[in-house]
């Protein structure tokens, strides 16, 4: 393990707390949120499709650099730090 390894875990493990912001295609969608991170982003997910008044999470993408994140997923496992940023995407039906 390097320096610089085990320096991330323990600052990872002194803050078990982080702020995010989703992003969404319409700027008035976007809201930050404090997420623990060793939690699924699922409570986030759904916490920000209620903010959207959207009625479920689940007809959402949310991205983190680029790649799509599941709500099982937890911050830590896909590499967050504190003031990152998701994408999210709403599902959009045509005509």
């Amino acid at each position: 393990m390097t320096l610089r390894s085990l320096v991330a875990s323990h600052v990872k493990r002194e803050r078990p707390e982080i702020n995010v912001k989703v992003m969404s295609q319409l700027d008035e969608l976007d809201q930050y949120f404090r997420v623990r991170c060793d939690e699924p982003l699922q409570q986030l997910m759904i916490r920000w499709s209620v903010r959207a008044n959207i009625e479920d999470y689940r007809t959402c993408r949310f991205l983190y650099d680029g790649k799509r994140v599941t709500d099982r997923q937890t911050p830590n496992e896909v590499g967050m730090e504190d003031g990152d940023s998701i994408d999210a995407f709403t599902e959009l039906m045509g005509a």
